[in-house]
Parts: structure tokens; sequence; C-alpha cells
């Protein structure tokens, strides 16, 4: 099974991205994270672990795994997470309709992506009746995962 930072690398890669040494420690760092991190904490784990990478460089490479698909931003946190890249994943980069939908647990601060047909038959919908072209969304659901509840 492949690592995230792998698959992340091999899209990188196909994209026609160089892996530089900072790249490959933010995507690594996001592998072995189970919650989402803000850029400043990606930084100051960095600088823990003896890696020294500016702020802005860490903003850069954001940014870039965003535009590429390979993290979610949390837009009520300004944090950002893993994306789910394995083929059995509900949110995979080759869907026409590549989701942002997460789930976030108020207690534990755990955060689950989903993807939800019906949200995607809303949008279209709602393009139609207010003649507006959505190019994309970012859906967050607040409540209390399984183990919190």
């Amino acid at each position: 099974m492949t690592t995230y930072t792998e698959q992340a690398i091999a899209i990188l890669k196909s994209k026609g991205f160089r892996i530089t040494r900072p790249r490959k420690l933010v995507l690594d760092l996001l592998d072995q994270s189970n919650i989402a991190l803000s850029a400043y904490e990606i930084k100051d784990a960095l600088d823990v672990a003896g890696e020294k990478i500016d702020t802005v460089s860490v903003y850069r490479i954001l940014e870039c795994l965003d535009e590429q698909g390979l993290i979610h931003r949390v837009m009520s946190s300004g944090k950002v997470k893993k994306c789910l890249l394995e083929a059995e994943s509900d949110c995979q980069l080759h869907q026409k309709d590549h989701c942002h939908h997460l789930l976030i647990c108020q207690q534990c601060n755990r955060i689950e992506e989903t993807h939800c047909t019906g949200i995607s038959a809303m949008v279209k919908k709602l393009e139609k009746q207010i003649n507006f072209q959505i190019q994309s969304h970012h859906l967050e659901f607040m409540g209390l995962c399984q183990n919190c509840r």
C-alpha cells in the first residue's frame, strides 16, 4: 500500500512539479497527522524536527497542494488536512466533482471527508435556478463523531 506522500509525489511529478525537500517534508508531516494543521503548526513541527523552513515557503507549498487537490482547506479553522487519495476512498482526484465536504467533530477536532452525490445534484439545481456557474464550493458539517457522542 502506498502512502499519501508517495501518491501525492507521483501526482505532482505527473503534472511537472519538482519534488523539493521542503515540499516532501510538508507532505510527510501531513501524511503522519490525523488532525488538520495550520501553516504555523506545520512550520513549528518541522522546526522541532530540526528542519528549518520559513513560513512563506510553507504557505506556498500548501497553496500548490491545494491547487492540485491534494489537501482540503478547513474553512472554519484556516487549517489544512491531507486528502484521501486511495482508490477505495470516497474522495478521489479522478472524480469530476472532487469533493471538499468535511465532517468536523467539535469535541476531539477529528475531521473526516465525505463525498455526497446529493450535494452535487443540489449545486447543479442551484446553478439553473439562479443562472450562476458555480466553479467550486466548500461544505463543512459540525457535530460530534461516533467516539464523542
